[in-house]
Parts: structure tokens; C-alpha cells; sequence
């Protein structure tokens, strides 16, 4: 486990939270218990850092259920950021298959032992890093694209399809040097210095699902 990730813990039993909470600790785990899902939203709200780690959240809690409190979680984008894990009673694991539906790693069914839980959070833990990387690359991607002016960013799409700079020039009703003169903008902001550079940084950008739009900027 690396320094900066936690375990969040939710769970509205305080006898299972504390049991959980001890369990984890002598594994070496960092954890942060919560009794209720507002609760766990409002210290993700205020921290001032990103989150780092995966929530471990119980099924059925009052006054806000695992299913809400991880709808919550998706709605602030964590989702491809924080793997999480659900508890789940007997009578919840259909609630639990849907909630790994809708993006969680997996459920643990009550009463839970060590032999189930611990092996899912090292696999969370790890596929944590992973997913942060992409974040943070996705993140770069982003800010480097919506750098681009509009008629940067429809020189870089035509580029990146292998288009020359006088049919460029002519779809834009611009001259090849003013073609030319975005480009060079363009390799500068994206950090790229040729257009099979600039094609893998776009192919990257839509896998990221990084939105290419080009009328959302000033030309």
C-alpha cells in the first residue's frame, strides 16, 4: 500500500466499523471510518488534496444506502479514480451485482473474513494506482487541448487524418502559410513535432474520451 492512499470505510454498525477499521490497521492499512454516507461525502468535499485510496462502503446504511452513497461518488468523478467495494448482507447481493454494474469493483457477502476482503483490497489498491495514472494523463490531455483555439484545434484534427496543408487550406478558405503558422501553435501546445506524433496524441485524447469539439473555443 503506498502512503497516500486510504481506506474509506462506511458503515452505519459501529460494532462492524470498529471490527473493520481494527482489521485493516494490522494489515498495515491506512483507514478513515465513517457512520454515515453524508458523513464520508462531506469529509471528500472538504479535503483539500485528491482522494487517494478506494471506499469500502456497507449496503444498507441509513440515512443514505451504499447504492446512493456510491451514485454520489460517481457524480463528484470518481468512479474511474477510487475502485470500491461493497458489504453485502445475504438479501443485498442483487443491490451489490448492480452496483458493479454501475462501476464497482466488487461486494464481500456478511459476515466477512480476512480470507475475502484483504485479497480484494490489495487487487483495489493496485488497480488504484493504475487508474490515477490515467487520470492524471487524461487531466494532462485535457488542459492541453483546450489550450488550442478553435481553428488550432481544426488544423490539428485535419492533420492528425493525414490531410496536407493545401487541402487543409482550402476546406478553411485560409492560405497554406496561415495553415502552416497554426501548426506550428499546434506542436508547440500539444508537445508534439510530427504529425505521427500528433495523430497518437489525438487517438490518445479519444480514448480518454477527451471531447475534440471544436466550437466550444474563440477562433
Amino acid at each position: 500500500m503506498k502512503t497516500n492512499q486510504t481506506i474509506y470505510l462506511c458503515d452505519d454498525d459501529e460494532g462492524v466499523r470498529n471490527a473493520l477499521s481494527y482489521l485493516l490497521k494490522k494489515h498495515g492499512f491506512t483507514v478513515s471510518a465513517y457512520g454515515s454516507g453524508p458523513e464520508l461525502l462531506a469529509a471528500i468535499d472538504a479535503a483539500s488534496k485528491p482522494v487517494r485510496g478506494l471506499f469500502v462502503l456497507d449496503g444498507r446504511m441509513e440515512p443514505m444506502s451504499g447504492a446512493v452513497v456510491h451514485e454520489q461518488l460517481r457524480c463528484r468523478g470518481l468512479e474511474r479514480r477510487n475502485p470500491v467495494i461493497f458489504l453485502s448482507g445475504h438479501g443485498d447481493i442483487p443491490a451489490a451485482v448492480t452496483a458493479m454494474e454501475r462501476g464497482a469493483l466488487s461486494f464481500v457477502e456478511k459476515p466477512h473474513t480476512e480470507e475475502k476482503l484483504l485479497p480484494l483490497i490489495h487487487q483495489a489498491l493496485e488497480l488504484e494506482e493504475k487508474w490515477q495514472a490515467a487520470a492524471r494523463r487524461s487531466d494532462f490531455l485535457q488542459s492541453m487541448w483546450a489550450s488550442l483555439t478553435q481553428r488550432q484545434r481544426q488544423i490539428a484534427l485535419y492533420k492528425a487524418d493525414g490531410e496536407l496543408n493545401k487541402i487543409i487550406g482550402a476546406k478553411l478558405d485560409i492560405g497554406e502559410r496561415m495553415v502552416e503558422e497554426h501548426w506550428v501553435k499546434v506542436r508547440d501546445k500539444l508537445g508534439v513535432d510530427t504529425v505521427a506524433a500528433l495523430a497518437t496524441t489525438v487517438a490518445e485524447l479519444r480514448v480518454c474520451g477527451v471531447d475534440l469539439s471544436v466550437d466550444a473555443v474563440a477562433p
